[in-house]
């Protein structure tokens, strides 16, 4: 919708070949003919991408092996012919007793130095601010709760669309 190209290094094609095609790739997706977004950084060392595969393989164990659900290519299915089978996803969910590890108070007061220490390390030239996880949307949500929820003009056409097709009246301005 934005009209930008992935980076060189985040997708593949359906060969496995490194493509900045956004189209290309969502349509592979849509076909499941292969190919798609890579896991956290991208492909290779120099974009860490290793480390997102390993990430990505303990989420398959965890939801799809450990669960009993499909992992892997069995996730999406095929018939003998190409066609698309139902998926069959698997979910894991877990929680840690942090007791079990060590004191519930020097767990939050251990979390708290982290999260000062990430907060107190030298910034890199022209930053200002070093954000922890989920902040930004932190910061993000209470701003469009107070603010509103900003549509891409594209979305909203779409959503002007299906609107007049079943009759609805369009008030999101």
């Amino acid at each position: 919708r934005l009209e930008k190209p992935p980076p060189l290094g985040g997708a593949t094609d359906e060969t496995g070949t490194p493509t900045t095609d956004a189209g290309r790739g969502r349509e592979n997706s849509k076909q499941r003919a292969g190919g798609g977004l890579l896991p956290l950084g991208g492909a290779g060392e120099v974009l860490s991408g290793h480390k997102g595969y390993g990430l990505a393989l303990w989420v398959d164990i965890f939801c799809g092996v450990l669960s009993g659900a499909a992992y892997a290519d069995l996730v999406y299915p095929r018939t003998g012919g190409g066609k698309p089978l139902p998926s069959q996803i698997g979910h894991f969910f877990g929680a840690w007793r942090v007791d079990a590890f060590r004191p519930v108070d020097e767990f939050k007061a251990a979390m708290d130095d982290l999260q000062r220490r990430l907060k107190d390390t030298p910034k890199a030239e022209g930053e200002t601010r070093i954000y922890i996880h989920g902040e930004k949307e932190y910061e993000e949500a209470e701003r469009r709760t107070r603010e509103g929820i900003p549509l891409n003009p594209k979305v909203a056409a779409d959503l002007r669309a299906v609107g007049e097709e079943l009759g609805v009246a369009y008030d999101l301005e």
